[in-house]
């Protein structure tokens, strides 16, 4: 048999094979951009290395993560039509007034710049360490998208030195050196805080930014051992992502496994009144710490 193609058919077969070639190399394009922006923004970019620091980039630009400039607030009966009774958050007290900071708004900011009382307050959550930390201020602070031993490492607005969350100190910039005087915090649940404090007042959803705060973007982390930024200093004693709190006294740190609560009457009585606790990740606390103890109720 004989098979004829006419010019209609051949023009078919040109297009088809046209069509599939624009269409492969379209996949290819759009496969290049999109592992491009993978690796952009999980792979760590090393921007600045010493014998003490290394600063890695976490985000592309400053403000990526916004911090909350002009915080708004709602009722504890507000609230609770959104947030999850398990879902922690910080809690910060001056004088007669009480306010919540749920984590599900702090994960989107991790920044908060605060007048409570009339005390000027920076309130943080980093989800990378999982540390949450009040400090006095006398600037404003954004988050600069760069990072040191998975912290993240804010700026002031006035010289935009760096500042690392979890320490609260500058490791780079015009103030370096310069250390913020942590404020007393305390981290609990949603369910703990609304019944002890009814009339308290919650950090609202109102923030002037487009964010889903009914969703985590690092759930995922935290159910993970992986650390997705590099340290300085690997301490296998305790489990990475196992909690501790911190104390640092006199120069000296001590880290107290969270499983260790249960004797907390014990704990209680070496905690110092002056003493102000950093809770977070073992890595990120031994990483900065890489003397700390680990309190043992049997030493």
């Amino acid at each position: 048999m004989v098979t004829y193609y006419t010019s209609q058919s051949i023009q078919i077969v040109a297009m088809s094979r046209n069509t599939w070639m624009f269409l492969s190399i379209f996949v290819l394009v759009v496969g290049a951009i999109f592992w491009y922006q993978y690796r952009y923004y999980r792979t760590p970019v090393l921007i600045e290395s010493s014998e003490i620091y290394q600063i890695v980039l976490g985000t592309a630009h400053k403000d990526d993560i916004p911090a909350i400039d002009a915080p708004e607030y709602e009722s504890v009966a507000s609230a609770d039509m959104y947030l999850n009774d398990a879902g922690y958050g910080m809690v910060v007290e001056v004088g007669s007034r009480t306010r919540f900071y749920p984590f599900q708004i702090l994960v989107w900011h991790e920044v908060v710049n605060e007048t409570l009382n009339g005390r000027d307050l920076l309130v943080t959550f980093d989800p990378l360490t999982y540390t949450a930390a009040v400090y006095d201020r006398t600037d404003t602070f954004g988050v600069s998208g760069k990072l040191w031993n998975s912290n993240t490492l804010l700026y002031d607005r006035t010289t935009e030195s760096l500042w690392s969350q979890l320490r609260g100190e500058v490791i780079e910039g015009e103030l370096t050196e310069t250390k913020l005087t942590r404020y007393p915090s305390q981290v609990t649940t949603w369910a703990m805080f609304k019944s002890e404090y009814s009339f308290g007042q919650v950090l609202s959803r109102e923030t002037g930014f487009d964010r889903d705060y009914t969703q985590d973007p690092y759930e995922g982390y935290y159910e993970t051992t992986a650390i997705w930024f590099p340290l300085d200093h690997d301490d296998a004693r305790l489990p990475p992502k196992s909690f501790v709190l911190g104390v640092e006294r006199q120069g000296t740190a001590v880290a107290f496994p969270v499983d260790s609560l249960e004797e907390f009457d014990t704990i209680q009585s070496i905690i110092e009144e002056s003493d102000v606790l950093v809770p977070s990740y073992w890595f990120a606390w031994a990483a900065m710490h890489p003397e700390t103890q680990i309190y043992s109720p049997n030493e």
